[in-house]
């Protein structure tokens, strides 16, 4: 749990990490959704169709020429990266997508994933841009303070919007380690770009990987904004992930996913923010009754993941170091802290009560603190000075509820005593296709959807799904919206949110993607008033705020130095942003655009060894600046 052994209190084994108390929860949360043990629940066996999972994949740009790695496939995991996050001359490597099909039986339960070895299975993918041609952003369209939107580039009328959409057409690929055609059809502006191309592993699983994370102005048009810059575009994009699957000679009926190219993620070791966007799309699906929340709340899988969430941004973001970190007032997540977060008794009653009220209210009916009160972010509708309940984010309503009933001591412990998952195989047969769906979606955020790093607040809206986590396909042209969107059109039932279409996901987001993540940091000021430097923060697990570089890192593990300057070099951060700030802004975005790959990673690292520091470190590598 860190350099430091918990008293007898300590209420589980010491030898597990944080990350394994996470998978030990995540794993307990699905058996719970499944209803099952290590069997699909009454399942003869007999496959009658397939599904594919994760229902929607993260994939990520980057600028290597072959070198790519996955997405994290179990919840609480990591990315799988094994040889790093860029490659040897310092371009960063993409994130690959991969997709899986599962058999199902008659009921709709996961008999076993189907590879190459056993069925034919020819995957099909469409992937496109639309951001130019969509509407500005400004303010999520489904909170009270929404405003009208109007179009992006509305210079382009009529036909010549269309020049503004980068269709990189659909592609297919099939067998063992095969690689397609690339996406390459799509045009901006009659400039030609790259959305990526279609790989399969040796077991024929679809891997799907995005652009190299080219923004660009055909015209030259300086950058200006965090969202809006008319005559941009860059090379993300989405859309829809189908196969055929033919089993001993019979086709079935498939499900099909999406895919998401995002962003590169800057905090790979940083397993996830405090808010993510699965629990949004969770958050959803239970208001839709899709799915039914456990009747018990599990400490492991409810309560200590937002705490230990909340306790990782230290390693991103300075103030959270200072206040809820290694050695901090209220260091979160000590072994005596843990302790007593775990403790259902009467008598550790007021402890979990005084933490239950620093969280806010989802109700969202009052303006609440902005750093004492948890967590210390940003929120949707965030303005200096703060005017909306929602400048600040609280938890989600199930998170929430789950909360107030540890508060008063109704939760189980949660560990159920099965080794330590490392990899999908390591869980039950029936619970793996719903671990690739949380896993994806757990590693992107979902909190200040203003608009967001992977995807923004449609994911939140039930008409975007035709079944639980699977986005439900557009039938038909989409009807044009006029010159500006209303949240009433947004939101009504013939609206843009009425189903997907290639690129319908991204569409929302800023352009290009580089602008809004050098824009979204922490600790604003406005006017002549005091606020923290540091918090309330915006999205640090994925786009740090402060970071222990190399040279602080290597000075704490040189143990023949004095003990104060190494606590000294911890406890001082770096800004992340600090290689590409410039006096303009206008430059700064400039400079991000044309050296987004050269930042550096947050990546886990060995401690010192010594009780005085933490047993992992998470640390700035491959910064590629020049020192």
């Amino acid at each position: 749990m860190g350099g430091r052994k918990g008293g007898g209190a300590f209420p589980f084994d010491p030898s597990l990490s944080r990350r394994d108390l996470l998978k030990i929860g995540a794993r307990g949360a699905l058996l719970a959704m499944a209803g099952c043990g290590d069997r699909a629940m009454g399942s003869d066996g007999t496959i009658v169709r397939a599904a594919i999972h994760p229902a929607i994949g993260i994939a990520r740009v980057g600028n290597s020429a072959g070198e790519y790695y996955l997405g994290p496939e179990i919840p609480g995991g990591l990315p799988i990266a094994p040889d790093g996050y860029k490659d040897a001359s310092g371009a960063m490597k993409r994130q690959a997508a991969r997709f899986r099909v599962f058999g199902l039986d008659a009921d709709g339960n996961v008999v076993r994933e189907l590879t190459a070895a056993e069925a034919d299975i020819e995957w099909s993918v469409h992937l496109v841009n639309k951001k130019a041609s969509w509407y500005q952003f400004d303010t999520a369209l489904d909170i009270p303070e929404a405003e009208p939107a109007a179009r992006r580039n509305e210079a382009y009328v009529g036909d010549a919007r269309a020049g503004l959409v980068i269709d990189g057409g659909s592609r297919s690929v099939t067998g063992r380690d095969a690689v397609s055609e690339p996406f390459d059809r799509g045009r901006f502006l009659g400039s030609s770009v790259y959305l990526g191309e279609l790989r399969t592993d040796a077991d024929g699983r679809l891997l799907v990987l995005g652009g190299r994370g080219r923004s660009f102005s055909p015209d030259g048009v300086a950058l200006t904004t965090f969202a809006n810059n008319d005559g941009w575009t860059d090379d993300t994009s989405d859309g829809p992930v189908s196969a055929r699957v033919r089993l001993r000679g019979v086709e079935l009926e498939v499900d099909p996913a999406w895919v998401v190219v995002a962003p590169p993620n800057y905090g790979p070791a940083i397993a996830t923010d405090f808010g993510t966007l699965y629990d949004v799309v969770y958050q959803t699906m239970l208001d839709v009754g899709w799915v039914t929340a456990p009747s018990q709340v599990s400490f492991l899988a409810d309560v200590f993941p937002l705490f230990d969430r909340l306790a990782d941004l230290q390693w991103v973001n300075q103030g959270i170091l200072d206040r809820y970190g290694w050695g901090a007032p209220e260091e979160l997540l000590s072994p005596e802290f843990l302790a007593r977060l775990a403790d259902p008794s009467a008598a550790n009653a007021a402890f979990r009560q005084r933490w239950f009220a620093r969280f806010r209210n989802p109700d969202y009916a009052t303006l609440e603190g902005a750093v004492d009160l948890l967590p210390p972010l940003y929120g949707d509708a965030i303005t200096l000075p703060p005017v909306s309940p929602r400048s600040y984010l609280a938890a989600l309503p199930f998170r929430y509820a789950a909360l107030e009933r540890w508060a008063a001591g109704d939760f189980v412990v949660g560990d159920d005593g099965a080794p330590v998952p490392t990899r999908l195989e390591d869980l039950p047969v029936a619970t793996r296709a719903a671990a690739l769906d949380r896993a994806a979606l757990e590693a992107c955020l979902g909190d200040a959807f203003h608009p967001g790093c992977e995807a923004t607040w449609p994911m939140r809206v039930a008409s975007m799904y035709g079944s639980p986590f699977r986005l439900r396909r557009r039938v038909g042209r989409e009807p044009d919206y006029g010159d500006v969107l209303t949240p009433e059109v947004a939101l009504s039932a013939d609206g843009p949110l009425a189903g997907c279409a290639p690129g319908d996901v991204t569409r929302w987001m800023a352009v290009p993607w580089q602008t809004d993540t050098a824009s979204c940091r922490s600790g604003y000021q406005y006017g002549d008033t005091p606020v923290d430097p540091y918090l309330p923060t915006f999205w640090a697990a994925r786009v740090p705020n402060h970071v222990m570089p190399a040279q602080n890192y290597a000075l704490v593990l040189d143990r023949s130095r004095p003990l104060d300057e190494r606590r000294a070099a911890f406890a001082l951060r770096a800004q992340f942003f600090r290689n590409i700030d410039r006096p303009e802004r206008s430059d700064t975005l400039q400079e991000m655009v044309d050296n987004w790959y050269r930042l550096g990673v947050v990546t886990e690292q060995p401690g010192p060894g010594d009780e005085a520091f933490p047993q992992t470190f998470k640390v700035e590598t491959d910064n590629e600046f020049p020192s």
